[in-house]
Formats: structure tokens, C-alpha cells, sequence
């Protein structure tokens, strides 16, 4: 028979870390992301409806949900690469790798319509860009973005896995 006492030591050590000893990997920074709201920046209603729906996905290896985008632009107008890797508070925006793509090219089949349409709508018709965003390995961060007349960058950004 077992006592209270050895059956309390055996649940312990079952329970005990598996990892308990061993050195521990360091947490990439960028692992976390990259900043898509800000404080103070409202995130437009065409967006909130798109993205609290729970059905937009970005279909790769990870189906990642798209999630809303509202910053600060300081400008008008699109950024270019460096200046919207700035934005996102990139660790190194000289030298990410950001592609800015046609949102048509992007979305060939047609899948995406309503994150686009949502977008075109939440900047009052300005033009709407791709930025795609390389997070190291096969990660990458797709955001569909357009900059509103009251200088906010707004959208939608989802992470994809190609393997």
C-alpha cells in the first residue's frame, strides 16, 4: 500500500518541468510582432466589422485571422518601405524586407475581396497597398493597408507561413 506522503512525492515529480535543467532559447523580439495600433488612433468601423466577423482568415500553413490595423502616418500619403518598416517599429527598418505589392497581383483568385473592399472604404476610397513584411525562416506578416485623409495608416494584417 502507498502512502499519502509517497503518492504526493510521485503526482510532484510528474508534474516537474520536462525542461527543468536545461538552458532556455532567447525570445526572438520580433517574434512578439510588429506594432499595428496605436493609442489615441480609432480603428475604422469597415475595418471592425471585417475582423470581428471571425471569418477572415489569410489561407497559408498557419490560416492566420487578419487583425485591424490603425497608426499614426505623420504624412500623407503611402509610405515607402522604410519608412512604413519605421512605422510598424521594426528592429531594423533599413534593413527589413518589406515588398509592397498591387493588391490585385496579391490577390489573384479573388479570396480577399472583402478585407480589400473593407479597406478601400475605411480611407475613403485612397489608394490600398500590400506590404509584406519578411519575419525570418518561412514567416512573413501580410498587411493590407490605404492612408486616410486625417493622416492614420488603417487595414488589416495577418501572419503566413510558406513553407
Amino acid at each position: 500500500m502507498v502512502s499519502d506522503q509517497d503518492y504526493m512525492s510521485f503526482l510532484d515529480k510528474a508534474n516537474k518541468d520536462p525542461s527543468e535543467g536545461y538552458a532556455k532559447a532567447e525570445t526572438k523580439k520580433d517574434d512578439a510582432g510588429f506594432k499595428a495600433t496605436e493609442q489615441g488612433v480609432e480603428i475604422p468601423r469597415a475595418i471592425k466589422q471585417v475582423v470581428s466577423k471571425g471569418e477572415a482568415f489569410y489561407i497559408s500553413d498557419a490560416d492566420e485571422p487578419f487583425q485591424a490595423v490603425a497608426l499614426k502616418l505623420g504624412g500623407s500619403g503611402l509610405p515607402d518601405e522604410e519608412e512604413f518598416a519605421r512605422l510598424i517599429n521594426h528592429p531594423a527598418p533599413k534593413e527589413a524586407s518589406v515588398e509592397i505589392l498591387d493588391p490585385v497581383d496579391w490577390d489573384r483568385n479573388g479570396q480577399y475581396a472583402e478585407i480589400i473592399d473593407a479597406v478601400r472604404e475605411a480611407g475613403e476610397g485612397n489608394d490600398v497597398r500590400v506590404y509584406r513584411v519578411a519575419r525570418g525562416g518561412v514567416k512573413a506578416e501580410y498587411w493590407v493597408i490605404t492612408a486616410t485623409n486625417d493622416e492614420k495608416l488603417v487595414g488589416v494584417k495577418a501572419l503566413a507561413v510558406e513553407s
